[in-house]
C-alpha cells in the first residue's frame, strides 16, 4: 500500500527541487514549476487551463491563443524533462517525487515506495560530473517506470555498506558505489528494467514523455508528414516528429484553420502528397497503426470547391490494400473535419520495415487528384485487440484510481465542455464527473474491424434539490444513438442513478464500426440538452 503524502511534505518537496543546481538554472522553469503547484496548494487547480498558465505563468498578452500557439505544451513537456533529469541526479534520494502527467496540469506528489528515513549514507551523492553524463545519456530516451523489487535491491545492495568495513575503505568505496548506483540505474533504464513506480498504479510515477524523435525499435513513434519542425505536443502531452522514412511525394503546409472533431489542428496543417511511400524499421512484433487525414482542399465553401470524389486514392501496407478507393472527405463526413483510421495486427515485413503506399486512384471517371497524409502513428499492440479509447469531457486527461488515462476530450463534433466540479457519489473516481459535453452532438470514435463495448458516464449535477436547475426526474430526457441505432431511449438520469450527483454507467455490448471505421455516437435532446461526462470503448473477445 502506498503511503499518503502530508502537505507538509509536498511544500519541503518543492522547496528542494527549486533549490537544486538544475532548477536555479532554468528561472523560467522554476517560475512554471511554482506556479502549478501554488494552485494546487491553494486547492485551485481546476484553474489550470492551457490559457491562464500562458498570461500568468508565461507572461503571454491577453490575446494569447492555445490553439494556433503551443508555447505552453512546449514549456511543459521541458518541465518535465527538467523534472525528470533531476530525479535521475540530485533528486536521486527524495522520499518523494513530483509527477507531471502528459496532458494534465495539475501536479502529483508521490511516495517513493521503500525509501528509509536515513536515504542515503552521508556523502554518497552523484557528483555534478556524474550528474551532467546521466542527463545527457537519458535525455534523448525517456525514463521509464522503475520495479519496487528492482528499487530495494539497488538500495539494499548500493546504499549499505557492511559493518567490516573500516573507515579508511569506506572513504575509498564511498564514491565508488556512488558511481556504481548511477551507472546501475543508468543500464537500467536503458534496458527497460528501472521505473519508480507507484504503488496500485499502473500509470502514476516518474514517467518520460515518449518522445517520437527518439525512433528506437519497439517505441511508440508519432510523425506529422510534411512537418519539418522539431516536434509538436499535442493537447493530450504525446510528442509528435517530423516527416521522414519517406519517399516521393511533395510536402504541403496549410494555414492554420478550424478543423471539427479534433483539439488539435496543428496535425492536420501540413500533409506530404502525391504518389509516396513510407518504409519504417520496426522491431519484431505486433503494432497498432493510426492515419490521421483531413480533406483541407476540397469541400463546400472552399476555393477550388468540390465535394466528395474529388480525390480519390488507395493505402496499401506491406503490400496488402487497406484503403480502396479511399475518399477523406466522404470518410470524415465533411471536409475540414478529423479523420482517423486504426489497424491492428500490424507487423513489419520479412526486411524489418513497415511499409505504406499511398498511390493514386485511376478509375475511369474524370482524373482524380493526389492522395495525402497528414499524420501516422505506430504504437505497440495486443494481437486481435485495439487498444481501449478512454475519453474524458474535460481539456485535462485524467487517471483514474485503477491508473488507467483517460484521454482529453476528442472526436467531437458540436456541443459544449464545461466544467463544474461538485461532489458525485457512488464512484471510486468522482474527478471523472467534473466535466461533460452537453448540447446537441455526437463522436466519431475511430476503431478496427471487430465487436466493442461500449461505456458511457452520467451523473446529474443540474437539476436536483441541492443543484442549481432544481427540478428532479424528468427534468432532463435525450435519446443517444451509435450508427444510427437507438441504444437509450429518453434517457433520464436522474430517475435511473436514483437521485442527483450520483454517477451512474451504462453498457453496450457487441457493437460494431461502420463502413468508415467509426463507432458514431449521436447525443439528441429531448427534453433540455444531452449530455455525457466520459466515453470507453474497449474490444471484445
Amino acid at each position: 500500500m502506498q503511503r499518503s503524502v502530508s502537505r507538509q511534505e509536498e511544500k519541503a518537496e518543492l522547496e528542494a527541487v527549486l533549490a537544486s543546481e538544475a532548477f536555479a538554472k532554468s528561472q523560467n522553469l522554476a517560475r512554471l514549476l511554482s506556479y502549478l503547484c501554488g494552485k494546487y496548494f491553494d486547492g485551485r487547480a481546476c484553474d489550470l487551463k492551457e490559457y491562464n498558465i500562458g498570461v500568468e505563468a508565461l507572461g503571454r498578452r491577453a490575446d494569447f491563443d492555445p490553439t494556433t500557439n503551443s508555447i505552453v505544451r512546449v514549456e511543459l513537456h521541458r518541465l518535465r524533462e527538467k523534472l525528470k533529469k533531476y530525479y535521475e541526479t540530485e533528486g536521486l534520494y527524495d522520499p518523494v517525487v513530483i509527477v507531471l502527467e502528459p496532458g494534465n496540469y495539475a501536479p502529483h506528489f508521490l511516495a517513493r515506495p521503500e525509501v528509509p528515513t536515513q536515504l542515503a549514507p552521508q556523502g554518497i551523492t552523484p557528483s555534478s560530473e556524474s550528474a551532467e553524463k546521466l542527463g545527457e545519456e537519458t535525455e534523448q530516451t525517456g525514463p521509464e517506470r522503475v520495479p519496487q523489487s528492482f528499487w530495494q535491491l539497488t538500495k539494499r545492495t548500493l546504499t549499505s555498506p557492511p559493518a567490516w568495513r573500516g573507515r579508511r575503505l569506506r572513504r575509498f568505496l564511498v564514491p565508488m558505489l556512488a558511481f556504481i548506483l548511477v551507472a546501475a540505474v543508468t543500464l537500467a533504464w536503458k534496458a527497460g528494467l528501472v521505473k519508480f513506480q507507484a504503488a496500485n498504479s499502473g500509470v502514476l510515477g516518474l514517467e518520460g514523455e515518449k518522445v517520437a524523435a527518439s525512433d528506437e525499435p519497439g517505441q511508440v513513434l508519432r510523425i506529422l508528414s510534411g512537418y519539418s519542425k522539431s516536434q509538436y505536443i499535442d493537447h493530450a502531452g504525446e510528442v509528435w516528429g517530423p516527416d521522414r522514412y519517406f519517399s516521393g511525394g511533395t510536402a504541403l503546409g496549410g494555414t492554420p484553420q478550424f478543423i471539427d472533431r479534433t483539439t488539435d489542428p496543428t496535425l492536420y496543417q501540413n500533409c506530404r502528397y502525391g504518389d509516396f511511400s513510407y518504409d519504417i524499421p520496426l522491431k519484431p512484433g505486433v503494432y497498432e497503426l493510426r492515419l490521421y487525414f483531413a480533406e483541407t482542399i476540397y469541400g463546400p465553401g472552399s476555393l477550388a470547391g468540390g465535394g466528395e470524389s474529388s480525390r480519390i486514392f488507395n493505402v496499401e501496407l506491406n503490400g496488402r490494400p487497406i484503403l480502396s478507393e479511399f475518399d477523406p472527405l466522404a470518410d470524415a463526413g465533411a471536409n475540414n473535419t478529423a479523420d482517423e483510421r486504426v489497424f491492428t495486427d500490424v507487423t513489419p515485413a520479412p526486411d524489418g520495415q513497415l511499409h505504406l503506399r499511398f498511390s493514386r486512384y485511376e478509375g475511369t471517371g474524370s482524373p482524380q487528384d493526389q492522395p495525402i497524409l497528414n499524420a501516422l502513428e505506430i504504437v505497440p499492440g495486443t494481437p486481435g485487440r485495439m487498444r481501449p479509447v478512454r475519453i474524458v469531457a474535460q481539456n485535462n486527461s485524467y487517471t483514474d484510481r485503477s491508473g488507467q488515462v483517460w484521454r482529453p476530450d476528442v472526436y467531437a463534433s458540436q456541443g459544449r465542455l464545461v466544467l463544474h466540479n461538485r461532489p458525485v457519489g457512488q464512484t471510486a473516481d468522482p474527478g471523472l464527473y467534473y466535466g461533460e459535453r452537453f448540447g446537441h452532438f455526437s463522436y466519431a470514435i475511430p476503431v478496427a474491424t471487430g465487436r466493442y463495448t461500449l461505456t458511457l458516464h452520467f451523473a446529474e449535477t443540474y437539476f436536483g434539490p441541492q443543484n442549481p436547475g432544481n427540478g428532479g426526474a424528468g427534468s432532463r430526457l435525450f435519446d443517444v444513438y451509435c450508427n444510427g441505432v437507438r441504444i437509450l431511449h429518453e434517457f433520464d438520469i436522474f430517475k435511473e442513478a436514483g437521485g442527483a450527483n450520483r454517477a451512474l454507467v451504462k453498457t453496450f455490448h457487441n457493437l460494431e464500426p461502420s463502413p468508415q471505421g467509426k463507432l458514431l455516437l449521436t447525443f439528441v435532446p429531448v427534453k433540455n440538452y444531452a449530455f455525457v461526462n466520459a466515453i470507453e470503448v474497449s474490444s471484445e473477445e
